[in-house]
């Protein structure tokens, strides 16, 4: 009897290691992928007898639901313009026109929601 039970309580801890790996195996699989697939591009505007103006642009085709994403006009020596922060897909979102005496460029932001 005592030889049955040590069997027992060894195919008990076996089956209970597996079941822990099961069970973190489907809660890995049900985490949901954070996937944010955006582009981000600058615009300048000519304006006769004046610095050019320019502004960011950015649009995403996916944004994970957890994620919101801004466009951002990176100015160099100055301060950086931002679009609000948006969760729609397929729309584009801009900052406003400002000048950019030192040179900028553009990029997306993902933050959480």
């Amino acid at each position: 009897m005592l030889k049955n039970k040590a069997i027992a309580q060894k195919l008990g801890s076996a089956m209970f290691a597996g079941l822990m790996v099961l069970t973190a195996g489907a809660a890995m699989a049900a985490a949901p992928a954070s996937a944010t697939t955006c582009t981000a591009w600058k615009g300048t505007t000519v304006i006769n007898n004046a610095p050019d103006e320019y502004r960011a642009s950015a649009s995403c085709t996916e944004i994970s639901a957890d994620r919101k994403v801004e466009a951002q006009l990176n100015r160099n020596n100055q301060t950086d313009r931002f679009s609000d922060y948006f969760t729609t897909e397929n729309k584009t979102y801009r900052t406003g026109w400002v000048e950019c005496f030192w040179g900028c460029s553009a990029e997306y932001n993902v933050a959480d929601v």
